[in-house]
């Protein structure tokens, strides 16, 4: 259920304590859409949210943009409006009867500022609060061997079955930038960072993107029953 879609007069009758936040940015993935970071932790909110009675807050869009930033369309925040903003809408969560917030982050460069505001929430209203990075929670599924990692492989199959309609617009081979320890770059040299320099999308299938992002969605879902549970005995 999402808080924009009902009436104040139906919140109130719900009871509701559990909220999901998808939280993202607008940023370049190669040739994937600009938002592939707020499709992602959104749909991974919507289909959880029924099994843990949360309410789906509104996305927060814009994020903490670095070395992509430079793109054209890359559109961020600062991490001082990023942080304010994340504030006040926990904030705003305890102010509605929330006592449980979990934060699903599809971009890492806002993880930081979300540690940080949220332990800070936690502190001054009591809120309990669990931030999600997904693609750290199931790094280690094998499930693709190679070409993981931003715009990779993993982060485009889970675009493509939160949002099908991308896959009609990425084809093809295209160029990547190795991440190489010891170098960093102002913008990075491309938008697609993986362990190779090349990266070849022509094998994408939607049923593929489907399983995987099942897979990721059910190791979140463990997580969360775990994190509850382990609340609920605080």
């Amino acid at each position: 259920m999402h808080l924009q879609s009902i009436s104040y007069f139906k919140l109130k009758g719900l009871k509701i304590e559990r909220a999901f936040l998808p939280v993202g940015t607008i940023e370049a993935h190669g040739p994937a859409p600009l938002g592939t970071d707020n499709y992602i932790p959104f749909k991974l909110s919507e289909e959880l949210s029924n099994e843990f009675n949360a309410i789906i807050l509104p996305t927060i869009s814009y994020g903490i943009n670095k070395s992509l930033d430079f793109y054209i369309g890359s559109m961020g925040i600062s991490e001082k409006t990023f942080k304010l903003l994340i504030y006040d809408v926990l904030k705003s969560c305890y102010k509605n009867g929330f006592k449980e917030v979990f934060i699903f982050n599809g971009h890492s460069g806002n993880t930081n500022a979300l540690k940080e505001v949220s332990y800070k929430a936690h502190k001054n209203y009591n809120l309990k609060i669990a931030i999600i990075d997904w693609w750290e929670v199931v790094k280690d599924i094998d499930y693709f061997k190679e070409q993981k990692g931003h715009a990779g492989i993993d982060e485009i199959s889970m675009l493509i079955y939160s949002y099908p309609k991308a896959l009609n617009e990425i084809k093809g081979s295209f160029k990547a930038y190795k991440i190489t320890s010891g170098i960093t770059a102002y913008p990075n040299p491309r938008s697609i960072l993986i362990d190779k320099n090349e990266i070849d999308f022509s094998n994408l299938e939607l049923e593929k993107a489907k399983e995987y992002f099942s897979i990721v969605k059910e190791k979140i879902k463990n997580y969360i029953w775990e994190i509850i549970e382990g609340w609920k005995e605080i």
